[in-house]
């Protein structure tokens, strides 16, 4: 299934368009950008597909490094309002084609886990507003300053594109405290901002949220909603160990030493319980990482002219030798025969 289609994996993910707008900012500082990714972890390569999933961690730690790099302090909220709602794929697409604020972010709350997991885009309301909540929910620590600027940045720059240039919200709230200069939010939301909030939140007036601006084309939102169920997370689906431990084994592997520590750690267990865990569901870690670089394996040599060196490397072997007789020993042929099959 390709990445574009297939749900993001059962850990906390992000799909590599949401770094793209960090990308095109340092695009003219490739050293700066080079850094980045670097420390991160993060290879250019995963960004010539933007639906690849990449770790929800190394995006935060990402945007929340980038504003260091560029030097400014605002450089989530001042992002999230240079992105526009294509650069969101279909799910900003989706949103564009709504008849109000209100159904264009029912739609979005409903396929968000379509971009990014282990976050919920809520709405709620009282008798005069409208409210729009950004949370991830991934246990990470402290607030995040710089992706919830991002977030509700992002969402009023789609309001104003979308449906009003004009509108402001009634005021803006956010999860973490107020910082140094915070009057430089108030102008780019054109509204007050209150910190230290329950929630990330934008504050909209019922009769802005339910103006209608247009006619929803439904032939349209057919089309792009089927691509957007494809990609979603199936709701009620009971998750295995074993599931979640193949789909952290598969963002890290080749990135960092894909141990059961490594693993353990990104599910909030020890390696013990993990090990006990899957040990109940009749599986166990080495197997399942076998399996994992037997399928990337295979995948790289029938699709790629690439050297059993650097196949190696993505699969987190020491070295080609290593490579070659771990996949000999697992499948009784060798890499070669392999690759000579898929170019007869």
């Amino acid at each position: 299934m390709s990445s574009v289609t297939a749900p993001l994996p059962w850990v906390p993910t992000v799909r590599a368009m949401i770094l793209r707008p960090i990308l095109a900012h340092f695009a003219e500082e490739p050293k700066k950008l080079g850094v980045l990714l670097h420390r991160n972890n993060l290879s250019p390569d995963l960004f010539d597909d933007p639906y690849s999933p990449i770790p929800l961690a190394h995006y935060l730690h990402v945007i929340e490094q980038a504003a260091d790099f560029a030097g400014d302090p605002f450089f989530g909220a001042r992002l999230g309002f240079s992105t526009g709602p294509g650069s969101m794929a279909a799910i900003g697409i989706r949103a564009a084609q709504a008849s109000t604020i209100r159904r264009a972010f029912v739609a979005f709350s409903h396929f968000f886990s379509a971009v990014q997991s282990d976050t919920q885009v809520t709405l709620s309301e009282d008798n005069e507003h409208f409210c729009i909540n950004y949370m991830i929910t991934a246990p990470l620590g402290s607030p995040l300053r710089q992706d919830a600027e991002f977030s509700l940045g992002c969402y009023c720059r789609l309001i104003r594109d979308a449906f009003d240039q004009n509108l402001r919200p009634v005021e803006i709230r956010f999860a973490h405290p107020a910082p140094t200069g915070r009057r430089v939010l108030a102008r780019l939301f054109g509204a007050p901002i209150l910190f230290a909030q329950r929630e990330n939140s934008i504050v909209l007036r019922k009769e802005d949220a339910d103006r209608v601006v247009r006619i929803e084309d439904l032939d349209i939102i057919t089309v792009i909603e089927k691509h957007l169920v494809d990609q979603c997370r199936t709701n009620g689906h009971a998750v295995s160990w074993s599931d979640r431990v193949e789909a952290i084994i598969s963002l890290y592997l080749g990135v960092k030493p894909t141990d059961i520590s490594l693993v353990a750690a990104a599910l909030q267990i020890t390696p013990r319980s993990l090990q006990r865990r899957l040990v109940n569901e009749g599986q166990g870690f080495r197997d399942i990482l076998g399996r994992v670089r037997q399928q990337r394996a295979e995948a790289l040599l029938r699709e790629r002219p690439n050297s059993q060196e650097m196949i190696a490397l993505s699969l987190g072997y020491a070295d080609a030798s290593a490579f070659w007789r771990a996949y000999r020993i697992r499948t009784g042929r060798t890499p070669g025969e392999v690759h000579r099959e898929s170019v007869s």
